[in-house]
């Protein structure tokens, strides 16, 4: 397609501005840039034999909704649709279930470990409750579809609102769906369905109205306190909305440039502004249901929690050898052309910014989908325009085309419960908790890891050894045993602590390899995702 001739004549898209602009969320406030798209729309000429203000209202509304801007925008919405499709199995979404069946069963929150029995009764702060009652409430209506269409529209979201700020600073639809489908590449290694994804859209919303504060010196301020409130209730990485507020508020205390950096310095008005906003967030913080220790928890990762970020997976470091390795490098390419080959100067915040969704990302990729919301509006504003697109100039059929083409593909698209269970199935061992439901077994078992919350949710009788909230297995000291146990660390001797009398664990892997080989334990069930071993002799006698 030739984007340099991609519209068709804009105008007529409404008449006397009686069509309105599309509806965006309040602190994006795109009615500037919708009104320079639409303003050959109030200079139509009246259609022949009929006065101007009687147009057929169906010719005003595909007129107004079938622009360029709307097909690349419907293009964006079907990638996140089909980047979710096939991301429904996520080893936290089972004990996120069970946790927000005991609140609304309890009506009350669970403050102590009742799933295993290496922690049993310890307390616990459950950090993502709001977040868990809404996958929950959706799950409990629509089974695992309904946690796909509330995990879609999450993310669906977050891909808009990043398009639509990208929009407020470059004239091209196009540079600004590129540029947001590359922070998506990024911030795929964190689109399952998580906590986090709320708490994603939260920082999303807080950046739009700083972003908006910063270009107009007026935005709705005083919806973040109630945004990190929100946040605080969905999930605990709200101190990154604090580094983003701390990040803008000091660069506008730099009055000067900075070489080829350009100052933007805060109003004393502005400052108070900020300042107040910034106190309420943090009080808002506090309005919780478990008060300061929730406040605290995310500072309990970092500091106590030293096995999960050293071990964990979503904790470690790019690795460049992978595609998401690939798409980081081509991220960093642009960066890099940019700041040598500036179109525009660079501003003081949007570089600091810059390098620290990098650090971040670079670091930890699960920290990718932070890297993967910021860069793309300001990257965008330095590449400048990639097509000649012109809102005079409007290719409606084209676009329409578009738009319904990826309509019927959504809707063709939607996963029956059948495709679901399959990916469910590819993950977790739903055989082995088939046939442990049929043939129940005595005393404790041993698990891995990710398996954990499948177990808890589908054998609810059975207390499990580990699960994926790592923080109380961490205090305890069982994470470090359980890396012993699957390492072949004195594993036979740790068994015999925990009294383990059954396993559950992948097949095909070193530990059923050495289980296999070990005279005091048979199997009794295999398929190819997991297999089961039963103890032969006496646990008191080894322990």
């Amino acid at each position: 397609m030739n984007f340099g001739h991609v519209a068709h004549d804009y105008t007529r898209c409404r008449q006397l501005d009686r069509v309105p602009p599309p509806a965006t969320l309040p602190f994006l406030d795109l009615s500037e840039h919708w009104a320079k798209m639409t303003r050959a729309a109030t200079a139509t000429e009246p259609v022949p034999g009929r006065a101007a203000g009687q147009e057929n209202w169906l010719r005003r509304a595909f007129r107004g909704l079938f622009t360029f801007p709307a097909a690349i925008l419907a293009i964006l919405v079907a990638k996140a649709f089909w980047t979710c499709r096939d991301r429904i199995a996520d080893t936290d979404l089972w004990w996120h279930l069970r946790n927000a069946q005991y609140i609304l069963a309890h009506r009350s929150f669970p403050t102590t470990d009742t799933y295993s029995f290496t922690a049993a009764g310890s307390p616990w702060i459950d950090h993502s409750w709001l977040s868990e009652v809404i996958y929950y409430s959706a799950y409990r209506t629509l089974g695992l579809r309904g946690v796909f269409v509330i995990f879609t529209l999450a993310i669906a979201t977050l891909t808009i609102v990043t398009f639509f700020l990208c929009m407020k600073r470059t004239r091209d639809p196009f540079a600004a769906g590129v540029m947001t489908i590359l922070g998506g590449l990024l911030a795929m290694v964190g689109f399952t369905p998580r906590a986090q994804n709320f708490g994603w859209l939260c920082f999303v919303a807080v950046f739009a109205i700083l972003l908006r504060f910063r270009s107009a010196r007026e935005a709705p301020l005083w919806l973040i306190p109630p945004l990190f409130w929100l946040w605080m209730s969905c999930h605990a990485g709200w101190p990154m909305g604090i580094v983003l507020f701390a990040i803008m508020l000091l660069s506008g205390l730099i009055k000067n440039d900075i070489g080829q950096l350009a100052a933007d310095p805060w109003r004393v008005s502005d400052l108070k502004k900020l300042a107040v906003t910034a106190g309420l967030s943090v009080a808002a913080l506090f309005i919780n249901p478990f008060g300061w220790r929730l406040v605290l928890y995310p500072f309990d990762v970092l500091l106590r929690q030293k096995l999960n970020v050293a071990l964990g997976d979503e904790w470690a470091s790019v690795n460049f050898n992978d595609s998401r390795g690939v798409f980081v490098i081509i991220m960093l390419a642009v960066v890099f052309a940019t700041a040598l080959l500036p179109r525009k100067q660079w501003r003081i915040d949007d570089v600091i910014l810059t390098a620290f969704v990098l650090y971040c990302g670079l670091s930890h990729i699960r920290f990718l989908v932070l890297t993967g919301i910021v860069l793309p509006p300001i990257l965008v504003n330095q590449i400048g325009n990639m097509s000649s697109y012109n809102p005079a100039h409007e290719r409606r059929i084209v676009n329409a085309i578009i738009i319904t083409v990826v309509a019927v593909m959504l809707i063709a698209g939607f996963p029956t419960q059948q495709v679901l269970d399959t990916q469910v199935s590819v993950l977790f061992p739903v055989g082995a908790v088939s046939f442990l439901n049929s043939h129940p077994q005595k005393g404790n078992i041993f698990n891995q890891y990710e398996w954990g919350g499948f177990l808890e949710w589908n054998l609810p009788q059975v207390p499990t050894f580990i699960d994926s909230r790592t923080d109380i297995f961490e205090y305890k000291g069982v994470l470090r045993d359980y890396f012993a146990i699957s390492t072949f660390n004195d594993s036979q001797k740790l068994l015999d602590k925990y009294k383990i009398t059954f396993i559950v664990y992948p097949t095909h892997t070193p530990l059923a390899y050495f289980l296999a080989n070990n005279a005091r334990w048979e199997q009794i069930y295999q398929d190819n995702q997991a297999i089961i071993y039963r103890r032969l002799d006496s646990v008191a006698g080894h322990s």
